[in-house]
């Protein structure tokens, strides 16, 4: 019946492949990727069942860490999208899935009879029910931790190489555990422990998710007050001024009334050139009559043109906005400081933001940049952000699109890029 055993071995093997697969995202296109995996993955599968048939499973149990699992590593690592504790943790969570059941199946079917049939329809039944637990339940939320947490990913990773290990040789070496039934209880203790440990390591990745939202939140807030106190501000210093130019109103009016008593024209032209900038020192920009997404209009183009930074804007706002005014700002807030740094970037001449909103036949808008033409995008074609910490005010834009079911749309043209939303 050795003939079971071998055929649930080819076949845990490779289940052993989509199981990792599930939760890894390769930097190349998917027809590419699994060329490659497979001109890798049947030639070693094929070498390492060769190899089992001269040394026989016990050794070969050892022997798997040097002839599988090391060339698999370093061939996935060089096709990663994501390197580091992160993928270090994914190859060894889906290898220490792989040997989990595997040795359950083994320490069951030895139990049972050890005739490899128990063994045989086990796996059978298990790794395809694995499989379809993990795509369903974890795999959306593990791609987005991969790519919100960039830390925290390396000491998981250590702990499950030890894990990995520790299970190899705990089965194979000395000899196989069914040939030392006496540490079989102590075996599935730590075959108990590491489901628990990995429930951990996803519980703290959440945590960690949870707190950069929540500082970023923070942050947002902080802003928001900033733009109020800014715009309370700008209001007071052209009440104070608007407050003295009509105090002088008066004493203006006789000084044009005698100039022209005199007929002295010139002089009333330059008097009233002077009074006119005096108005205008007074007058405050607003972009709307909406006071909090003024305020925040108001704080980054004012922040841009300090800046250097050319903008163009035509904003036609509805008198009811069909969404919470504090989040549409907080959009607009994050929007323009992305495209800020972005202009940054450049040479001065060629800074440049544009804004476009547009109240009917539906509520719209655009904002669009200069930027240096160089930008990824995940493969939801939202922007990622090169630096670490960094990303938050595109993702809180995200979650606003998806919260209103909102269209949104980043678009990349050679030297522009351009962010659309459109609400119902």
């Amino acid at each position: 019946m050795t003939i079971l055993r071998d055929l649930s071995l080819i076949y845990s093997s490779i289940h052993s492949l989509i199981l990792f697969l599930i939760l890894f995202e390769s930097k190349y296109s998917k027809r590419k990727f699994f060329t490659l995996a497979l001109s890798l993955s049947l030639p070693l599968l094929f070498a390492n069942l060769i190899l089992l048939s001269f040394v026989g499973v016990e050794r070969m149990g050892i022997l798997l860490l040097i002839t599988c699992t090391v060339p698999s590593l370093i061939f996935f690592w060089f096709m990663a999208k994501y390197r580091g504790g992160r993928f270090l943790f994914t190859f060894c969570f889906s290898d220490t899935l792989f040997l989990e059941l595997i040795y359950l199946t083994s320490i069951l079917d030895y139990y049972l009879g050890n005739s490899y049939i128990v063994m045989f329809i086990l796996r059978l039944i298990l790794y395809p029910a694995l499989e379809i637990l993990l795509y369903r339940l974890l795999r959306p939320t593990y791609l987005e931790l991969q790519q919100k947490i960039k830390k925290g990913w390396l000491i998981f990773a250590a702990i499950s190489i030890i894990f990995y290990l520790s299970l190899s040789v705990s089965m194979s070496y000395p000899c196989l555990i069914t040939q030392r039934p006496q540490y079989i209880p102590a075996f599935l203790l730590l075959l108990l422990l590491m489901p628990l440990l990995y429930v951990h390591f996803f519980t703290t990745l959440k945590y960690q998710q949870k707190n950069y939202e929540i500082t970023e939140q923070e942050h947002i807030t902080q802003l928001q007050i900033e733009h109020m106190k800014t715009r309370m501000e700008e209001f007071r210093l052209a009440d104070s001024k608007f407050r003295m130019e009509r105090h002088n109103f008066r004493h203006k009016l006789q000084t044009i009334a005698g100039l022209m008593d005199k007929k002295e024209y010139m002089e009333i032209y330059s008097l009233l050139h002077q009074y006119n900038e005096d108005i205008q020192d007074t007058q405050i920009t607003r972009y709307c009559q909406h006071p909090i997404l003024d305020s925040a209009l108001s704080t980054y183009l004012h922040l841009a043109q300090n800046k250097g930074i050319k903008i163009s804007t035509k904003l036609d706002f509805p008198e009811i906005l069909p969404v919470n005014e504090i989040e549409l700002a907080t959009v607009f807030a994050n929007a323009i400081e992305n495209a800020i740094h972005a202009c940054l970037e450049l040479e001065p001449p060629k800074r440049h933001i544009e804004i476009k909103v547009v109240s009917t036949p539906g509520f719209m808008f655009q904002i669009r940049n200069r930027f240096n033409g160089i930008i990824s995008f995940d493969k939801n074609q939202i922007p990622i952000s090169p630096y670490d910490e960094h990303g938050f005010g595109t993702r809180s834009i995200v979650a606003f699109c998806q919260k209103y079911k909102a269209y949104y749309h980043f678009k990349a043209e050679q030297d522009l890029f351009s962010l659309q939303i459109m609400l119902e």
